[in-house]
């Protein structure tokens, strides 16, 4: 069964018809369910117990329900914990921390009930004078670039933050050497299956292809590969697609990771089949008992 909570989206009707495409060349019976559809399910009725299946792929960041279906033992995939760390920027970034994983300088901005005034705040001084300008301002959660601004200037960070209201957000230093370019590598088990080099021509300082980005295949050099298997294997991740930047000296610095991310772009550029390759891997988890609940595999 996979889970979503955007079935009437367009961004993902495409994944799922993959997924389901993949999952009927393979023989397995895969339906598709929302977590509105779920939500009022009763697991202590025998008769709607014996609808559960045998396997659930998460597409969604309903982590209450996730975690709901992992105490029933439902083997889920990816587990409640690593979409939850994902689905946050800032709970990523002290996820990775001690790592040893390189990343941009990051500060994770205080919880506010209210929405501050920033201006007559210290904070936006303190925070540039550490990370420097222009940098780069996240919501915590976030899909597809569209809450990820650069402020070059005081007015300009205050501005942002004002907009973010009381949601959590993270500020990181730029990484001018990998200004509208980046690479995304899809990870399934303990392999990068594909990777994709994403630009926006100059035109933007984010390099995601739904902002209107171009992708072409790349050939991911050991570090890169290494980080983003070290990545997913930290979080706990099953699958994701790991977004890595270049340093000023070509190595890898590690941006984001998603735990649901589309790969329509694998598919079109590499002729890599994720959803394919997805299934194989869940199959091969649960024909070895790895998996048993929110147990996790590795």
């Amino acid at each position: 069964m996979v889970v979503n909570g955007f079935l009437r989206s367009d961004r993902f009707k495409a994944t799922y018809s993959h997924l389901l495409d993949a999952a009927e060349a393979m023989g397995i019976g895969l339906s598709v369910k929302t977590n509105i559809e779920l939500a009022p399910f009763d697991f202590a009725d025998a008769r709607e117990r014996a609808l559960l299946p045998d396997f659930v792929l998460f597409w969604d960041k309903d982590i209450c329900l996730a975690r709901l279906l992992e105490a029933q033992r439902l083997p889920v995939f990816n587990r409640a914990d690593a979409i939850e760390i994902c689905d946050s920027k800032a709970l990523t970034y002290l996820a990775l921390a001690e790592s040893g994983i390189e990343m941009p300088d990051t500060i994770i901005v205080p919880m506010a009930f209210q929405p501050p005034s920033w201006d007559g705040e210290s904070f936006p001084d303190r925070a540039i004078e550490r990370l420097g300008l222009p940098l780069v301002a996240k919501e915590s959660s976030g899909s597809f670039g569209e809450q990820v601004h650069l402020a070059s200037s005081r007015d300009e960070l205050v501005a942002v933050l004002g907009s973010f209201g009381a949601r959590a957000s993270i500020l990181q230093g730029f990484v001018e050497s990998s200004r509208g370019r980046d690479v995304r590598l899809q990870v399934v088990g303990d392999r990068v299956i594909a990777g994709i080099l994403r630009s926006s021509g100059g035109g933007d300082f984010r390099a995601n292809i739904a902002a209107g980005a171009s992708a072409e295949p790349f050939d991911a050099p050991e570090p890169f590969e290494r980080m983003a298997l070290s990545v997913c294997r930290t979080i706990g991740l099953d699958f994701a697609g790991v977004d890595i930047l270049f340093g000023e000296q070509g190595q890898p610095v590690f941006c984001e990771v998603n735990s649901n991310a589309q790969f329509e772009g694998i598919l079109a550029c590499c002729g890599v089949n994720a959803a394919a390759e997805i299934l194989a891997y869940i199959v091969s988890v649960l024909e070895k008992g790895a998996r048993n609940g929110g147990d996790a595999v590795r």
